[in-house]
């Protein structure tokens, strides 16, 4: 953490405001001048390629344009426009990345400045969080609707919480937020909302135990509650991801069970980690025909709930919808 001395010692020596930079530079309207365009939009969500990586096949870098923040599910990673400059320009020190963000920034004077949300929301992964409450999920009329329009509310019980809590912000005060969660296996809590995916804690995968010759392994929560819903009685043991960047250490896992199902996305990421998982362990079985035609296991559950087709751009979601898990 910078020290008020050191930030006020870097604004007096470059001439920038660190506030000003953070508050009042588009993040979409950066990347444009970086040379990066979104390959999608959806949900308020805007997709790149990330250009934080090398080895993105698939738009896996997520801009919510609301919030002015950003999240690379490649690295399990993301943060405000600071932590761009930072993670972009990985040679700089920390003065020389908010110089060259403000000489960017420079160019583009004369665009509006963002607009400020009527309701501000902030990173979930922050420093500064602090559950206030945990409780069984069908209190909340909001987070039961959200678990109704991801059609797993009838399965969600014994697997999701409703999670209140606070979050610090830059003036000091607290902002009461709530949604609903899951832990992860190093206690950290995943969480979700209509509009919001993020961890409060530690990152991590999510272990249940059942039957341990088998193990079912999903990329998110919502589709192993949909595959619950779908096979009520099933036993496997089961591994959440929470992330592709868990594919490893999840690969390493599965090792010791003699069944092994996954049920990734129909999507690059989600085929190379069937793939990946194929080579390594050439037992597994891949399920994904199950939801044959959907991006996912929970799109063909919203599918049956909507009884209309989900447009193209609604068929790959990621930060909100899990990958918005």
């Amino acid at each position: 953490m910078l020290s008020l001395d050191f930030k006020k010692k870097i604004m007096e020596e470059h001439r920038f405001d660190l506030r000003k930079l953070r508050e009042e530079t588009d993040l979409v309207f950066l990347l444009s001048k970086l040379g990066f365009e979104p390959l999608k939009k959806s949900g308020g969500e805007l997709f790149y390629l990330s250009m934080l990586r090398d080895n993105d096949t698939s738009p896996s870098f997520c801009v919510n344009e609301k919030l002015g923040i950003w999240y690379d599910h490649g690295l399990a990673k993301g943060g405000s426009i600071i932590d761009f400059a930072l993670a972009y320009w990985p040679g700089l020190h920390f003065g020389q990345a908010m110089e060259r963000l403000a000489d960017i920034s420079g160019s583009l004077e004369g665009l509006p400045e963002k607009a400020k949300p009527a309701q501000i929301e902030i990173p979930l992964k922050h420093p500064s969080y602090l559950i206030r409450e945990v409780k069984e999920t069908g209190s909340n009329p909001a987070v039961s609707a959200y678990l109704e329009q991801r059609g797993i509310s009838a399965v969600s019980g014994p697997y999701l919480k409703e999670i209140y809590y606070s979050i610090k912000k830059d003036n000091g005060k607290r902002m009461e937020l709530f949604a609903a969660g899951w832990q992860n296996n190093l206690g950290g809590w995943e969480v979700r909302n209509s509009r919001f995916k993020g961890c409060l804690g530690k990152k991590s995968m999510t272990f249940l135990e059942g039957n341990r010759d088998s193990l079912n392994i999903f990329e998110g929560m919502m589709d192993f509650l949909s595959w619950k819903l779908e096979h009520p009685n099933g036993d496997a043991s089961i591994l959440i991801l929470n992330s592709v960047a868990f594919l490893k250490p999840a690969i390493h896992f599965a090792a010791d069970y003699a069944a092994i199902e996954v049920f990734f996305d129909h999507d690059p990421s989600g085929r190379k980690a069937s793939t990946e998982f194929l080579k390594v362990l050439p037992g597994t079985i891949d399920r994904s025909e199950i939801y044959k035609g959907y991006n996912d296991y929970n799109e063909k559950i919203q599918q049956g709930i909507s009884g209309k087709q989900l447009q193209p751009d609604q068929q790959q979601s990621s930060f909100l919808k899990g990958k918005g898990r």
